[in-house]
């Protein structure tokens, strides 16, 4: 029962839930570009799928002990001095990501991938920050804690890399295909991260910290357009 559950939790983090992703991303995208209102509707889709495969690994550890998770933080001084790090950047990033009236359209022509995926109202922004947070946790479990951890334990560490993080790349396909390779290039980062840290938790506040960023500066620049004014600060 328990390596039955782990492959079935393998095969709907692996196969299943990328699928569904290529199957349905144009269509969701599409949605959300014709009606502003499906932008929330996915959200709050996205967020039941993260935490209904998440739920489904910790019930299956909890319960099986299966397979081998390490979800408590080690307190060496190299983890502590990365997490700190991590904190300056996500600090310089959010202070850094300014949006003015001149350069709005420019920083919205950059992002034009993922801009209409980016929250436009203060409900959509509260919504998204909840969403970069599941993102962060969920998505490290589903693929760094759960899915790379299966891999290096029955293939190799070179797969574990790379199947992992190309999984978590075709799931970020939403994006744009142009977005797959830096996917897949953060993905390693969040595994090498992962991997010599023996730190899920530094990686998870990497990731929240980069989707947030990406949020609160999609809203400041609709913000922007939308009212011709500075950003508060």
């Amino acid at each position: 029962m328990t390596l039955n559950l782990t492959i079935i939790i393998v095969g709907l983090v692996g196969i299943i839930f990328p699928t569904y992703i290529l199957l349905t991303y144009q269509k969701a995208n599409a949605n959300i570009n014709q009606d502003d209102k499906y932008r929330l509707t996915d959200y709050k889709q996205t967020l039941l799928i993260f935490w209904g495969l998440t739920l489904l690994i910790l019930i299956n550890y909890f319960t099986y002990k299966q397979p081998t998770l390490n979800f408590y933080p080690k307190f060496s001084l190299i983890n502590i001095g990365l997490t700190i790090l991590i904190f300056a950047f996500a600090y310089f990033q959010y202070t850094t990501a300014k949006v003015s009236a001149d350069n709005a359209n420019a920083v919205k022509e950059k992002l034009k991938d993922v801009y209409h995926y980016l929250p436009k109202t203060d409900k959509e922004l509260k919504w998204f920050l909840f969403l970069s947070f599941s993102a962060g946790v969920c998505e490290e479990i589903l693929f760094r804690l759960f899915l790379f951890e299966f891999l290096k334990e029955n293939s190799n560490l070179i797969i574990a890399f790379i199947v992992t993080n190309l999984i978590f790349a075709i799931t970020h396909i939403g994006s744009g295909k142009a977005n797959l390779i830096s996917s897949f290039i953060l993905g390693l980062l969040f595994s090498t991260i992962y991997y010599f840290t023996d730190n899920i938790w530094i990686a998870i506040i990497l990731h929240i910290s980069i989707d947030i960023n990406a949020g609160i500066l999609g809203y400041r620049i609709n913000k922007m357009i939308r009212n011709k004014i500075s950003p508060s600060r």
